[in-house]
């Protein structure tokens, strides 16, 4: 009698699937989706995974913060103390989404890093290329946005001083801080404009992204780091490729729960503080930037400051035009010894200044 029930649950679910099928041919959808070129010499690290499941872990955990958070200087600071004091496990929920924030850059860029290194930016991921670097900008504005919102000193001077770095560039300078500030300081309009842009701008524009950027690596497949490729593969998965579905997801899942596990860890170990609220005319010592903007902040104490702002957009722009600078065709480290150095000297000046902006 029990296997007979069991019997007709299955056939009634598969009705339901067949039903489903044959209105919106979802077997062929799923087919397609799982269909993404393996090369079994690929060495992604499932860093874009990684990155991609720290942005599903904010959006849960920020939509969770948002339901009790107050967007407006008299009640955010409290807000946010209610949160942390009174909310059920909502210490840990804000820890997690601060600690998330921070992996979330970091994890972005060192995939980027090991796109860079394995050269798999050249023809014909040229477009998923600069999507990368376009994502990596607005992750980064995510973080410079959320900083704000607890309203307490360290948020208020550290976007103080962020600001203050968007009003050094050339020619649109003013005009870009205030509107970032929405006026000549930071005030309510600032706090709103920021937490409008966290929650809603920012958001959209990164979930459009991450939507072009995945079909793109559906369409092309991932690069193989030994193998210049020049045109997208086409038809089945070759021979010497690994399927998607299940190996390389079964890895995938397996790193997620390892972040998983290393996100509550550091959010119960290192529980994200709450300073004194915001107090405009009381300017705390050693004001500093959030830790991704502590290199350029160091440069600006040696350089004027229009140059020491154009030198990062000169280098964003080279970033996204990487692919159509550097034309060697070859992919592997050694066979491209110039931009492999010149990468780590890159990375070595930029972490140098993070440190030093740091201790200093």
């Amino acid at each position: 009698m029990e296997y007979q029930q069991n019997l007709d649950t299955t056939s009634r679910g598969q009705r339901l699937i067949n039903w489903i099928d044959e209105r919106y041919r979802m077997r062929e959808l799923m087919g397609a989706m799982l269909h993404v070129y393996i090369p079994k010499e690929s060495k992604t690290y499932y860093l874009g995974g990684i990155t991609l499941l720290l942005f599903l872990v904010q959006v849960v955990t920020g939509s969770l913060l948002a339901l009790y958070y107050r967007g407006t200087p008299d009640e955010a600071y409290d807000s946010v103390m209610f949160i942390t004091s009174t909310v059920q496990f909502g210490w840990l929920i804000r820890s997690i989404h601060a600690w998330g924030a921070n992996l979330m850059v970091i994890f972005c860029i060192i995939h980027l890093l090991r796109v860079f290194f394995q050269a798999a930016y050249k023809a014909p991921r040229e477009l998923t290329w600069g999507v990368g670097v376009a994502l990596l900008l607005v992750t980064m504005g995510f973080g410079f946005t959320g900083y704000l919102l607890p309203w307490d000193q360290r948020a208020y001077w550290a976007t103080t001083v962020g600001s203050e770095m968007a009003g050094a560039v050339p020619i649109g300078g003013e005009f870009l801080l205030r509107f970032l500030r929405g006026g000549e300081t930071i005030a309510a309009a600032t706090l709103s404009r920021f937490y409008g842009i966290h929650t809603l701008i920012l958001p959209m524009t990164i979930a459009a992204l991450i939507g072009i950027h995945l079909l793109l690596i559906h369409q092309q497949g991932l690069a193989n780091p030994r193998q210049p490729a020049k045109t997208a593969p086409e038809g089945n998965l070759p021979k010497k490729g690994k399927p998607f579905f299940p190996n390389y997801v079964l890895g995938e899942v397996v790193s997620w729960y390892m972040i998983i596990g290393l996100l509550i860890i550091l959010a119960s170990l290192f529980p994200v503080g709450l300073e004194a609220k915001a107090n405009p005319l009381e300017t705390p010592p050693h004001v500093k930037p959030e830790w991704y903007f502590l290199s350029l902040y160091q440069i600006l104490k040696f350089v004027p400051r229009v140059m020491g702002v154009l030198l990062p957009m000169v280098a964003i722009l080279m970033l996204f035009l990487l692919p159509f600078i550097d034309r060697n065709p070859e992919v592997l480290p050694r066979k491209r010894p110039a931009m492999v150095t010149l990468g780590i000297m890159a990375l070595i000046v930029i972490i140098a200044f993070t440190v030093w902006g740091k201790i200093s």
